[in-house]
């Protein structure tokens, strides 16, 4: 079974309901997708900006479920060597990944902001049929970073509470998912689906 990490709670809630609507949104996308694709198909018209959309849903979705990612374990991490080693090295890389990891994402949303106030102080619009104001799409993208920097970083700052602390909890919590975690979480995943369609 999964260890659960005392830190996503906190996260958890708000990561799962984006990724929700992240799931519902691209749905109800692919219509106006399909249809954008048969009319210049059979017709030679286009909807003018379905492209448009389906890029900046790309973009604001996409930074917006990484907090359910991180919540979930899902970045991909490469390990083979990290069975190899002692505990103690095991929790020093396993720390050093989600500082890194907090780095990384502070800097983008940094450099988020940065865009997002050049397209605001020069009113930038898309060069495209829709023109749309370019802040609308950043502002999303950058509130997705933001919620990502927060939580990559209180996930830093457990990690390296437990790398003085607790080498064996932090391993636990912060290495990648063993084989048998990853089953137990897809089967975990299969009976919830189940339980809900029978509940219904």
């Amino acid at each position: 079974m999964i260890r659960r990490n005392p830190i996503a709670r906190y996260v958890e809630g708000a990561a799962r309901w984006v990724a929700l609507v992240d799931g519902w949104w691209l749905l109800a996308l692919s219509l106006p997708s399909c249809v954008e694709i048969l009319l210049r198909k059979f017709a030679g018209v286009s909807l003018q900006g379905v492209d448009e959309i389906g890029g900046y849903t790309l973009a604001i979705f996409s930074s917006l479920s990484f907090a359910w990612a991180l919540v979930a374990k899902s970045h991909a991490r490469v390990d083979f060597l990290l069975g190899c080693m002692s505990e103690s090295a095991r929790a020093l890389l396993n720390a050093s990944a989600y500082v890194l990891l907090a780095a990384l994402a502070d800097y983008t949303a940094w450099r988020g902001y940065t865009v997002l106030d050049d397209s605001l102080e020069f009113q930038a619009r898309a060069n495209s049929p829709l023109q749309t104001p370019l802040w609308i799409p950043q502002a999303d993208w950058l509130a997705g970073q933001v919620v990502f920097a927060l939580a990559a970083g209180a996930y830093a700052v457990h990690a390296m509470w437990l790398l003085l602390a607790d080498h064996r909890r932090l391993n636990d919590l912060y290495g990648p998912m063993t084989l048998d975690e990853e089953v137990a979480t897809e089967a975990s995943a299969i009976l919830s689906r189940v339980a809900e369609l029978q509940a219904r």
